[in-house]
């Protein structure tokens, strides 16, 4: 799956939603809430960003003086990890 921000916002919107009931039901805390809220976030963005698939990666290979020594070109899509 390629980056998309719309997928992002979405699974953002459904995991805080979530949360806003979840928190209004048991009566969360105000520390409680902010805590739940940032894992919600960067729970979210990680999977998004794992998710994700890239090609055409450039590399290059440099020695100790820095001089390069080789390249590379990524031609098939990987993940992120």
């Amino acid at each position: 799956m390629s980056l998309n921000s719309a997928a992002l916002a979405i699974s953002l919107s459904t995991r805080l939603k979530d949360n806003f009931t979840r928190s209004g039901a048991e009566s969360w805390s105000a520390d409680r809430a902010a805590d739940e809220l940032a894992k919600a976030i960067a729970d979210t963005v990680e999977a998004y960003v794992t998710a994700g698939r890239v090609k055409g990666v450039a590399s290059e290979v440099r020695n100790l003086a820095n001089a390069v020594i080789g390249t590379a070109q990524q031609s098939n899509a990987v993940a992120l990890s």
